[in-house]
């Protein structure tokens, strides 16, 4: 079965064919879906489609790109402490994107500090594990993550090297790969998957984005995690179903 630990369903670009897209999952051995929140706005869309499926869990949290106000933390607070009701399995995703992307401003990398810590803080409280998004942000990243050390975490998207996944699985931090991972020039990222202990690696699709090769380009879904768990095989020496065992049986242990 196959666990797809990060996607984002609400997103508009599923609005024409979203209902027969998820009913489609279960049948293709899509076994269980985890959609993270990004921001205060967002989050009832995202605990509305895990409300409607079953095999649908979700995560409540602020993007870096999001600042948020007291206000909001407030909100998402409300929202942890009734995650049994709400099927809340983690805090997130949450953490530090130091990239000046196109149409948002200049990060302000202070804030995002404080935010991110501010997350660790309520996942503590609700001992809840953590997706942490990372983009450009490696050491400070770490130097939050090292401030709360009781905490479990995924490092989702991972775009780092070998030798930082060896860091973070010297950690005890999860490891999760998207469509990236099967580019042809992410020899790296590659590399960093072989690098990942068997009992710390995740696959997800961050859908709709990073459609693996040979959909590149396309809207992601989960229907598509096959390529990517064929590509992580193949780095690791091990088999596609090897691959899709571990994944679900990680991501099962981590989420529960």
């Amino acid at each position: 079965m196959i666990f797809d630990t990060h996607a984002h369903y609400n997103d508009p670009r599923y609005d024409g064919d979203r209902e027969a897209l998820l009913a489609s999952l279960p049948g293709a051995g899509v076994g269980r879906v985890l959609m993270p929140g990004t921001s205060v706005k967002e989050q009832p869309a995202v605990l509305a489609i895990a409300a409607r499926y079953e095999f649908i869990d979700a995560a409540a949290g602020i993007h870096p790109h999001y600042p948020a106000t007291k206000d909001e933390l407030s909100v998402l607070e409300g929202y942890l402490r009734a995650s049994e009701r709400h099927k809340i399995a983690a805090v997130g995703e949450c953490g530090l994107d130091y990239f000046n992307a196109k149409g948002y401003p200049p990060p302000d990398r202070a804030a995002q500090r404080e935010m991110f810590d501010a997350h660790l803080c309520l996942a503590e409280r609700y001992n809840l594990p953590v997706i942490v998004h990372d983009r450009d942000a490696h050491g400070d990243c770490l130097d939050i993550v090292r401030a709360h050390p009781g905490l479990r975490y995924v490092f989702h998207c991972f775009s780092g090297d070998a030798e930082m996944a060896r860091t973070l699985c010297g950690m005890g931090i999860y490891i999760s790969f998207t469509g990236s991972v099967t580019y042809k020039k992410n020899t790296a990222l590659r590399e960093a998957a072989a690098a990942v202990p068997d009992d710390l690696l995740m696959v997800e699709t961050d859908a709709p984005y990073l459609a693996p090769e040979p959909l590149r380009g396309k809207r992601c879904d989960s229907l598509m995690i096959p390529h990517i768990l064929a590509v992580l095989a193949q780095a690791r020496g091990q088999t596609a179903e090897d691959a899709e065992r571990l994944t679900w049986d990680n991501a099962v242990r981590f989420f529960g």
